[in-house]
């Protein structure tokens, strides 16, 4: 997709105006697609388990969980950071869909072009409160360039998103559970997407952030809402790009046994969640001494520096030099290099 494309559909709409987004029947099923207002935000925040819900639960610790719940927790507050402002912006470039951005006047800048100054600070403020994310020219360049790259990418295996398919929600009960989800891209047809930014898309990267961030969670989840909703079975890709130059891009799955094994999870999360609900009781951690027992990795490479040690002290003597034992130390410091 050509960059002036993008930019119209990335266009900032007019003062006061509400992100674009399309949401399915509040009911069961895809009977239709309703443009995003105030009552349909509303009507989306309802006490229907979601992704932030469900990935917290099975920490055995629902106090956590019921604190990202607006309608759950009267003190919430969407959390704001650059980090989260750029990904708004890189799935409204992608999508072309969601949270409009707008960009920082030159002026209200500092010196050294951070958004610190008051004006600067009054000025975002004022653009999120009337829907649109806050972000300076040079990032809306990057997200555009990511954008460009996701295209490609996807252009290259036949996929394009279409902006009337973007920022999907679903609504559907689970296993007698209320649940929802909302999807970046949900084609007519074929797997469901969600666009992650990152700083580093290899492969193994990847891995460990389905890992670290429970996103093998999502997408069963995801799956399973979309099935109540729909009566569909479909699959989930997870499109990784980079946030620098040159803007990699990784397609992802879970494969079947991981998928099976989050889906256990999450069916354990939706009966805590449900349980809470109906009992008005969010408890915290046991109130209990935790024994812990460290694991064998642990051990053994302790074993390994009692090992070195030794060494050290036997090639010196009875009384190490001082040189030895800056050695030793050196050899039981994980951060630092050792020079042979």
């Amino acid at each position: 997709m050509c960059r002036a494309s993008l930019e119209r559909r990335v266009s900032a709409p007019t003062a006061r105006t509400r992100a674009t987004s399309s949401y399915l029947s509040i009911q069961k099923g895809l009977r239709s697609l309703l443009p995003s207002n105030i009552a349909h935000q509303s009507a989306f925040r309802t006490n229907r388990a979601k992704f932030s819900a469900i990935s917290t639960a099975p920490a055995s610790c629902p106090s956590t969980s019921i604190q990202a719940q607006p309608r759950l927790n009267p003190d919430w507050v969407p959390t704001v950071s650059a980090t989260f402002d750029i990904g708004h912006a890189a799935h409204r470039a992608v999508l072309g869909a969601g949270v409009p951005w707008a960009v920082y006047p030159p002026e209200m800048l500092g010196r050294n072009g951070a958004a610190s100054t008051s004006a600067a600070k009054e000025w975002a403020d004022e653009q999120r409160a009337a829907g649109r994310t806050p972000i300076k020219a040079e990032v809306e360049e990057r997200v555009l360039d990511m954008a460009e790259s996701v295209s490609a990418v996807l252009a290259s295996a036949g996929v394009a998103f279409e902006a009337s398919r973007s920022e999907m929600a679903a609504f559907g009960d689970v296993d007698g559970v209320a649940c929802r989800c909302m999807v970046d891209n949900a084609p007519a047809s074929g797997p469901l997407y969600d666009l992650k930014t990152t700083t580093d898309a290899s492969p193994e990267a990847v891995t460990r952030a389905v890992m670290s961030y429970g996103y093998d969670i999502q997408v069963a989840h995801y799956l399973d809402t979309w099935k109540a909703a729909t009566g569909e079975d479909r699959s989930m890709r997870l499109v990784f790009v980079e946030k620098e130059a040159p803007y990699a891009v990784t397609v992802a799955e879970i494969d079947g046994e991981a998928l099976e094994m989050a889906r256990r999870k999450v069916a354990r999360a939706r009966m805590l969640w449900a349980e809470c609900l109906r009992s008005g009781q969010w408890p915290s951690y046991p109130l209990a001494v935790l024994r812990i027992r460290l694991p064998d990795y642990f051990h053994a490479r302790g074993l390994e520096d009692e090992a070195a040690r030794e060494d050290w002290r036997a090639a010196a003597g009875d009384k190490p030099s001082r040189a030895a034992m800056a050695a030793a130390s050196d050899a039981m410091n994980p951060h630092k290099e050792i020079t042979r």
